[in-house]
């Protein structure tokens, strides 16, 4: 009984988190600042982040854990190099103004 509760219950997160990621998809598609798109960027790999953890706990598979954590390192280093390229563009095109 209890564990039928569980299993709902992580459905029903995974369901909101796949609808929170959509919104940040579109999001970021259609922001008009470059600054909106590194942030739903960055909200949307959070919300990937915390969809692998739930299935973690959904499957009972530890190891899903060790995945999330490689998958922020990597996305932390993606926006940092994504921002770098963008300030680098911005200042080599005479943006210091």
């Amino acid at each position: 009984m209890l564990e039928q509760a569980y299993q709902i219950l992580f459905l029903s997160v995974l369901v909101a988190l796949a609808l929170a990621a959509l919104i940040s998809l579109i999001r970021t598609i259609t922001g008009k600042l470059i600054a909106d798109r590194f942030i739903g960027i960055n909200m949307l790999t959070t919300i990937v982040v915390m969809a692998i953890c739930v299935l973690g706990l959904l499957f009972d598979e530890a190891y899903l854990a060790d995945v999330a954590l490689i998958y922020v390192l990597l996305s932390f280093l993606v926006v940092m190099l994504l921002c770098k390229i963008y300030i680098n563009l911005f200042y080599h095109k005479g943006g210091r103004e």
